[in-house]
């Protein structure tokens, strides 16, 4: 922003009420005033030329602070309204007034510390927990069945990738809450005065939580994006219409592996994008006098070489545990073919590589027999030039 405003994120939670107000008070002394508070995280500062402006935060439910009563009590103490993050209340001090402490009847304020803080954050991990451990056994269930979870289709997935952020960022302030609300509740148990948190210690447990949203709503983002995604491919006969744009992409067809073009009366292609992996999933079908003729042909760009070593592995487990993508049964072995990896099935008919970050598999099934080896020195280099492998 310009040099009058900035903004700043408010990763404070109602467990941390005092160190919110410690933030706030640290911004005011260089001269910057709260102005506005979005999604209880972010925070609008002006430039103020005040020298005695004060921050105070309260823990207060949202109806009773919204009500006259509240305000005419701060008011009378110099203290102003600015925002509400939750239950917390962020309060500033009038101009010139010397602002008082707002006076609670005996105990309110541990009552108030308990109802307010303590015990939404024990429902709150509690609850996470819960949830963490139905999707375990609703995992185990389902993986235990006939549909085994495809980890390579779901490797593809931005939503899966921010599910998986958003439970772990969930369970990790979960963690995180529960004793330090356990100890808190000990404390309001024993009439002690609340602990104070870090700065860094309670922005990071502020984080947490927030990061868990954001994922979430992230998520149903994403889940929508890829629902309509396999809209922009094809899926159908007109081949002629499509097959000529298609070969603008690094995708191996019928003509790279010694079959007839003009034959191919099928095809389809899906399109993947995720912020993981990019490409899509390529299949067309021939007609001959022997039978049908299949072209199978994936490749992706994965994020890291790392992520693509990840993909491979998921894609050699699939394919031989059970029909994969329909190519059936899909024993890998490793062979040495001038890839960082590489790995053959069914006599060299299917290949499956990794160089770099890129992860290719390509294969051709011949009913009644007689698919070609595509592990030859002649057909390798062409599928190697097709798919865009770069030697290393």
């Amino acid at each position: 922003m310009n040099g009058t405003g900035r903004l700043g994120l408010f990763l404070y939670d109602t467990l941390d009420a005092q160190a919110a107000e410690d933030w706030l008070n640290r911004k005011a002394q260089k001269g910057w005033a709260l102005t506005r508070l979005w999604l209880c995280t972010i925070a609008l500062f002006r430039r103020s030329k005040r020298t005695d402006l004060r921050y105070r935060v309260e823990l207060q439910d949202p109806r009773q602070a919204a009500g006259e009563a509240y305000r005419s009590r701060c008011a009378d103490g110099g203290w102003d309204p600015v925002a509400q993050a939750g239950n917390l209340v962020i309060l500033a001090s009038r101009p010139v007034a010397q602002p008082a402490h707002l006076r609670t009847e005996a105990g309110m304020e541990a009552r108030s510390d308990w109802r307010l803080a303590v015990r939404p954050a024990l429902w709150s991990g509690v609850s996470v927990l819960l949830v963490l451990l139905a999707l375990l056994v609703g995992f185990g269930l389902m993986n235990g069945h006939s549909a085994p979870v495809r980890w390579s289709g779901l490797l593809c997935s931005t939503a899966l990738l921010l599910a998986v952020l958003g439970l772990l960022a969930g369970l990790a302030g979960a963690i995180w809450n529960l004793p330090a609300a356990l100890l808190r509740w000990r404390h309001w148990k024993g009439g002690k005065t609340a602990l104070k948190s870090g700065p860094s210690f309670a922005r990071v447990r502020g984080a947490l939580p927030r990061l868990g949203w954001l994922c979430t709503a992230l998520f149903f983002v994403f889940s929508l994006f890829e629902a309509f995604l396999p809209l922009a491919g094809y899926s159908g006969r007109a081949v002629s219409a499509h097959r000529g744009a298609l070969r603008e992409r690094p995708l191996v067809m019928a003509e790279e592996v010694g079959l007839d073009p003009a034959a191919v009366t099928y095809l389809s292609w899906e399109p993947v994008w995720s912020l993981q992996a990019r490409g899509g999933r390529y299949m067309e079908q021939m007609q001959a006098e022997g039978g049908y003729q299949y072209v199978y042909c994936q490749r992706y760009t994965c994020m890291s070489e790392g992520y693509a070593a990840l993909l491979v592995r998921a894609i050699r487990a699939e394919s031989g545990t059970y029909n994969y993508e329909g190519y059936g049964l899909l024993d890998f072995q490793r062979a040495d073919l001038g890839f960082v990896g590489s790995w053959t099935a069914r006599e060299g008919s299917f290949l499956l590589v990794r160089q770099g970050r890129t992860v290719a598999l390509v294969g051709v099934h011949v009913m009644g027999g007689g698919a070609p080896d595509l592990t030859e020195p002649e057909t390798l280099a062409i599928l190697r030039d097709r798919l865009e492998l770069a030697e290393m």
